[in-house]
């Protein structure tokens, strides 16, 4: 077991994703500022793509490799080495669908420049996602949460550059992307070529890669699944809607989703951990404990949203997203409801278990999907919001009650609140006066 507790770990992954919210708000609030509710959603409407294919043919790698790291059964050398070469491959691959999706898109025409940009940076975004599963399998969870907020950053300076100083419009958002990327790709190779000093070798390494394909795409499925939930109804938007549309239904669903940074940070240290533990009934107590705080912690922070949003959206992102309000509010009870699966989910996928997700959400997608045909050309994006809480309640319920019988835990035991489940609050005292003593030296 690491040393460090689940708190200190939480937290320092959640001070990453504090970063990354804060980031992406002010990056939300530049591209609807200088794009406006049309350019904004044609920005939506080309990044969805590269996000949607990469969930998929990523296959699931970073978590494969958290489990075969964290499991110390297989040198970590000759992982690193086969994840180069998975690399090539699922780059390959994805700049192949992306290519043929938007060549084929039935909508206006994209500038070629800017596809060119989206199709470069698929190899840095893969990169980077792959390194973030190296330092989590190690349980350097410093690193990993500089791999988090690193790109994002990034980005926002270089967005500042190219979309409002420059003028660049659309195009400038996809510049920034790229180097932001680039950048990180090239601290990841320091890391793993200096630091760690890695013989990395282009041999195929058939038991490793055949066994991290193994587990991965089933990952892969599962990501995929949970990444076309979120981003279909963008997708279908685009089609029975208008990019205004698209582009006011874009920036409610990255506020709201700012409710998942929560499980975010949490997720990341439950793979972790139950990658390398052999303790299973104590990580079953414990992340059921974290799934109870989580939900309430999400509620609390939802209640905040749904209240702020009316004022602040239109004062910070401009009168013409006041549309964006009413979106977000709908939303919210699906958002939070997926709080708690993304926690419970992660110790499934920690334990080599992911493809639960897929029987519970291969149906909610349905469900999505045939909601939004009749929601969305009548009310639009509030349309939508309604297509998605009810297909991330019904997903979500059939997860719990599949959880419950794999870790052999009755459904209201994994509910019941218990005392115990906030002594974390002890270490956040501790952790507190061990600053403030710092800071008075």
């Amino acid at each position: 077991m690491a040393k460090r507790s689940y708190f200190q770990d939480i937290l320092s992954i959640l001070g990453s994703n504090v970063t990354v919210t804060f980031c992406n708000l002010l990056n939300g609030i530049l591209l609807s500022r200088v794009l406006g509710a049309a350019g904004f959603g044609l920005y939506s409407s080309i990044i969805v793509v590269p996000i949607i294919v990469i969930g998929f043919t990523q296959l699931g790698i970073r978590r494969s490799a958290i489990y075969h790291i964290g499991n110390k059964i297989l040198p970590e050398e000759s992982i690193v080495s086969a994840l180069f070469i998975l690399l090539l491959w699922t780059s390959v691959l994805s700049i192949l669908i992306c290519g043929f999706v938007y060549f084929f898109s039935e909508t206006q025409p994209f500038d070629p420049l800017i596809i060119v940009l989206v199709l470069m940076s698929i190899p840095l975004l893969l990169a980077n996602v792959f390194a973030g599963g190296v330092f989590l399998g190690k349980e350097e969870i410093r690193r990993a949460s500089i791999m988090n907020a690193g790109p994002t950053l990034l980005t926002l300076v270089l967005t500042v550059v190219f979309v409002w100083i420059l003028q660049l419009s659309v195009l400038g958002t996809f510049i920034a992307i790229f180097l932001a990327n680039i950048i990180m790709f090239f601290f990841v190779y320091r890391i793993i070529i200096l630091d760690y000093r890695y013989n990395i070798t282009w041999k195929y390494h058939e038991p490793i890669m055949k066994s991290m394909v193994k587990l991965g795409i089933v990952n892969a499925l599962a990501i995929f699944v949970m990444q076309l939930n979120y981003r279909l109804d963008i997708l279908m938007l685009k089609k029975l809607s208008t990019l205004e549309e698209v582009g006011f239904y874009s920036l409610a669903m990255q506020i709201a989703e700012q409710l998942w940074h929560i499980p975010y940070a949490i997720e990341s240290i439950v793979l972790s951990r139950s990658a390398n533990t052999q303790d299973d009934k104590l990580v079953h107590r414990t992340v059921a404990s974290i799934f109870r705080v989580s939900l309430l912690a999400g509620l609390l922070f939802g209640i905040l949203i749904f209240f702020v949003a009316p004022p602040l959206i239109p004062l910070i992102f401009g009168q013409e997203f006041t549309h964006s309000v009413a979106m977000i509010q709908v939303v919210l009870p699906g958002i939070l409801i997926l709080v708690g699966f993304r926690i419970l989910n992660s110790r499934l996928t920690g334990m080599g278990k992911p493809q639960i997700a897929i029987y519970t959400f291969a149906p909610a997608l349905v469900i999505n999907f045939i909601l939004n045909l009749f929601l969305i050309p009548k009310y639009g994006g509030i349309g939508a919001a309604w297509s998605t809480n009810v297909s991330y309640a019904v997903g979500s319920l059939i997860f719990v009650i599949l959880y419950s019988r794999f870790v052999k835990t009755p459904i209201t035991e994994i509910l019941k609140y218990r005392k115990s489940d906030f002594y974390f609050l002890r270490d956040i005292k501790k952790w507190w006066k061990l600053r403030h003593s710092r800071q008075v030296k």
